[in-house]
Formats: C-alpha cells, structure tokens, sequence
C-alpha cells in the first residue's frame, strides 16, 4: 500500500541530503581553496553563503553544521523504512521503533528549533544569510508537520509518545 505521507518525508529528506551535500562543498571551497570563485548563492554583502560558511558559528563541536544536517535527513530517511526493516530477522532490533512517525515529527521539530536559532545567529550576529541553509530550515518544519499531518495536537502527543 502506498503511504502519501511516508512518501512525502521521503522526497523532503532526499531533498534536504543533497542541500546538505551542496553546502557542505560551499563550507569546504570557502575555507579550504584559497582562490576558489565564490558560490551561486552569494549574491551581495547580506545574501552570502560564503561568508556564512567562513564563520566560526558554521560548526559546532568541530564538525560543519551541513554534516549535522546531512546525519538528520539520513536518520529521517532511515526512520521511514524502519517499519519494514524491522521484519528482517537480523534486523529485529528495531522493533523498539513503535511509531517511527512520532519520532520523525520530534525530530523535525527539534530540527526547526535548532534551526531558528541559527537562523538568529546568521542574520544579527554575523550579518550574513545563507539561502540553502534558510531551504534546509523550512524542510525540517515541512517534516515536522508532514510527520503528523499538519496536525499541532498531534505534533504534541508525539512528543509524549516519544519521551514516555
């Protein structure tokens, strides 16, 4: 049977990997090719990927937030398939899973807070936007709310379901 909506979480995930993959060249050419042209998405003093990706805010514990986001979207994408890799007999372990539509709209949310912190952080204390990185914010919120039907009662009992 087709799932509309573990379809659409799918689509939204591959679309977030190769956003993810996409900055995380921007992040590599902007701090490690010394002469390298400046990307498509710097587009002036305001609007600059480059300039957001040079920051020391682009990473947290060391590690290029665009491969924070591309281990989120990978997990997402997991998480969709988990109902039926959990029949594999070698893969029984994840029948822990119970509702893996819960954990992808927590995961979504937390996501899109974590996002909109950043998202703060770029325009007042860096002064720099970064266009890709705003796309990948509204993705993770389009998961969130796609994950429980764009239902917010829902998106709150998942949370629970999730924690208890």
């Amino acid at each position: 049977m087709f799932d509309k909506k573990r379809f659409s979480i799918q689509i939204l995930s591959i679309i977030g990997i190769a956003i993810t993959i996409k900055l995380a060249f921007i992040y590599y050419v902007a701090n490690y090719q010394q002469y390298a042209l400046s990307s498509f998405c710097s587009i002036n003093e305001f609007i600059d990927c480059d300039g957001a990706a040079k920051s020391t805010l682009s990473q947290f514990w060391g590690i290029p937030l665009a491969y924070w986001g591309l281990f989120f979207y990978l997990t997402v994408l997991f998480l969709t398939f988990v109902d039926k890799l959990k029949n594999i007999k070698l893969l029984g372990f994840l029948k822990v899973f119970k509702n893996p539509m819960n954990y992808i709209g927590c995961l979504g949310l937390i996501a899109f807070a974590i996002s909109m912190v950043l998202a703060g952080m770029s325009i007042f204390k860096i002064n720099k936007l970064c266009i890709l990185c705003l796309i990948t914010y509204f993705i993770d919120l389009a998961i969130a709310l796609t994950a429980v039907s764009c239902n917010i009662k829902q998106l709150g009992l998942s949370i629970k379901n999730t924690v208890l």
